[in-house]
């Protein structure tokens, strides 16, 4: 079976499970992601042949295509997936009865895996828009204290629930953006939630803003597990996970810095990452403002 072929019929069994309702929460942020790979197994597939035949290639084309595929798979997915999480967010807080220890454990098994299913489906289709180049910014004058108090909001309840102190030191005074401030958000979102998720408990994120001239620089640095110089390289590559086993510990789908990486490129902005092994990690986002 070719790697198109794998990834059809894969699709075709998760739209298939959504029409019938027989959509099984645990399994399927691990499904999704077997479909992504087998995507990227497709692209590769193509690729190798081009180079065979030395054919011109028509990647933006293809990507498009592999946009609306994962697109339309997302857009199926997303209907059961409310009904999952609506229905077991009402057993949850007792809307439908008092439930048994056992009966609490499950269901917080299925919001916790169908949550995490919401997001995982939301980054997989940000990353494909991002390679396809379909992931339009809406441009507009904004402050950086505006976009920082939706990140703050965004990683609060996950530093709360980590145990892990988040601080934010965002200064008067700082450059008026011209930027999409809800994908720059999402972008130190990711960073932010890194940070958080792969340190030690009771570790430390901190978030600060300064600027250099018309320039907006922003860090993000955590005290966590740091990484090697040969991790630092791959970072922003698909899929790319640390083999350190502290970091294996935690669950990752490899796509959270590669989408990071892809709205900063796009907001034309640069990223760099100072990192050590056990020292943790500083990530330097400039943006350009108003001049």
């Amino acid at each position: 079976m070719t790697a198109l072929e794998q990834a059809q019929s894969l699709l075709e069994e998760l739209l298939q499970a959504a029409r019938t309702g027989a959509v099984v929460p645990v399994r399927l942020p691990g499904q999704l992601e077997s479909l992504q790979e087998a995507l990227v197994k497709v692209k590769d597939e193509q690729q190798a042949e081009q180079k065979k035949t030395e054919l011109p290639a028509d990647m933006e084309s293809f990507l498009k295509d592999q946009a609306y595929f994962i697109g339309h798979a997302v857009h199926e997915l997303r209907t059961p997936m409310t009904s999952i999480r609506g229905y077991s967010d009402m057993l949850g807080n007792g809307a439908m009865g008092a439930l048994t220890d056992m009966q609490k454990q499950f269901v917080d098994t299925i919001r916790a895996n169908s949550k995490r299913m919401e997001s995982l489906m939301t980054d997989v289709s940000d990353m494909n828009k991002l390679r396809a180049g379909t992931l339009r910014p809406n441009l507009k004058m904004d402050m950086f204290k505006n976009i920082a108090m939706m990140i703050e909001n965004q990683t609060k309840p996950t530093a709360e629930q980590l145990n892990r102190t988040l601080t934010f030191d965002i200064p008067q005074g700082l450059p008026i953006l011209n930027t999409d401030g809800e994908l720059l958000a999402k972008a130190i979102t990711k960073l932010v939630d890194n940070g958080l998720r792969y340190q030690p408990e009771d570790g430390e994120v901190t978030v600060s803003a300064s600027a250099e001239g018309s320039k907006l620089i922003i860090k993000v640095q955590d005290s966590g597990f740091g990484m090697s110089p040969e991790d630092v390289a791959q970072l922003g590559t698909i899929y790319f996970r640390s083999d350190n086993e502290m970091v294996r510990s935690h669950k990752g789908s490899g796509l959270g810095i590669p989408i990071a990486y892809g709205i900063i490129r796009l907001l034309d902005g640069t990223i760099e990452v100072q990192s050590e092994k056990d020292k943790g990690t500083t990530f330097t986002v400039t943006i350009s403002g108003m001049t």
